[in-house]
C-alpha cells in the first residue's frame, strides 16, 4: 500500500524534524550559492521591463519568474538535496518499516 508506507514516511519526518532539516538546508544552500539574490534581481527586471503601462501583480510576477528561478537552481543543490533524501530514506528502511506495495 503506497499510502501506508507514505503515511510513515510522514510519520518518520515529524518524529525526527527531518522535513525541517531539509528545509534549512535547501534555503541556507540556496541563499549561500547567490540563487536568492538572482530571483530578487529577475523579479526586478521584470518590474521595471512593464515600465509604467503595468506594474504586475504578485501572481502574475510568481507565474513569470518561477520557471526560471527553478532552472537557475545550482546542479550542487539539487545533488546535495537529493543525498540527504536518499539518507532518509535509508534511515526509514533500517528503522524497519516495509514497503509494501
Amino acid at each position: 500500500m503506497p499510502n501506508d508506507y507514505d503515511s510513515k514516511v510522514s510519520l518518520h519526518l515529524d518524529i525526527n524534524h527531518g522535513l525541517d532539516r531539509v528545509t534549512e538546508l535547501v534555503q541556507t544552500r540556496l541563499i549561500e550559492s547567490g540563487w536568492r539574490d538572482q530571483v530578487k534581481l529577475a523579479c526586478r527586471k521584470a518590474i521595471l521591463e512593464n515600465g509604467d503601462k503595468h506594474i504586475p501583480t504578485v501572481d502574475e510576477l510568481i507565474a513569470q519568474i518561477t520557471p526560471k528561478a527553478r532552472s537557475m537552481v545550482p546542479d550542487a543543490v539539487k545533488r546535495e538535496l537529493l543525498h540527504e533524501l536518499e539518507l532518509i530514506l535509508t534511515n526509514i528502511d533500517k528503522s524497519g518499516y516495509s514497503k509494501s506495495f
